[in-house]
């Protein structure tokens, strides 16, 4: 299967706040259970050791339920752990430097909030994917911009 096609589907994206760590592998085989074919790991902690354990125990699951695993921000990360993918923010590191670091073979998505420049930039940078939010209110994200469905 192509990355491409491993792009397909609900995607869904873990956070320690909504999901403790101690619940994470519960949840996530919960999602992919319930139909979930792309799981983003997300885990801004500077938890090395732990990250590890847990993209790694993601990874685990997904092989078990054929998903595609990406990992938020952490281009060392997802090497390391044999993602299929990174997601990466607006002043994380760059999709080039990304790509020359992971390969072609790896998915590369990009934050674009809610400006289609953001967007067309990363296409033209070789973003897989793009992602548009938030559309409502977050209490994961509190502070992101709103992206309006009207612009």
């Amino acid at each position: 299967m192509n990355k491409h096609q491993r792009l397909w589907g609900l995607y869904a994206i873990t956070d320690p706040t909504l999901t403790p760590p101690d619940l994470l592998a519960e949840k996530t085989e919960a999602a992919l259970a319930g139909g979930a074919r792309i799981i983003q790991y997300r885990d801004k902690s500077t938890d090395s050791e732990r990250r590890y354990r847990e993209a790694s125990e993601l990874k685990s699951l997904c092989l078990q339920y054929n998903a595609t695993l990406i990992i938020n921000d952490d281009v060392a990360l997802t090497a390391r752990v044999q993602a299929d993918g990174v997601h990466l923010g607006l002043t994380d590191t760059g999709i080039h430097e990304a790509r020359q670091q992971l390969g072609p073979e790896f998915i590369i998505g990009a934050t674009c909030h809610g400006e289609i420049t953001n967007a067309h930039r990363a296409q033209q940078d070789g973003a897989d994917y793009v992602a548009f939010g938030r559309f409502f209110p977050s209490r994961t994200k509190p502070d992101a911009p709103l992206a309006r469905l009207d612009d």
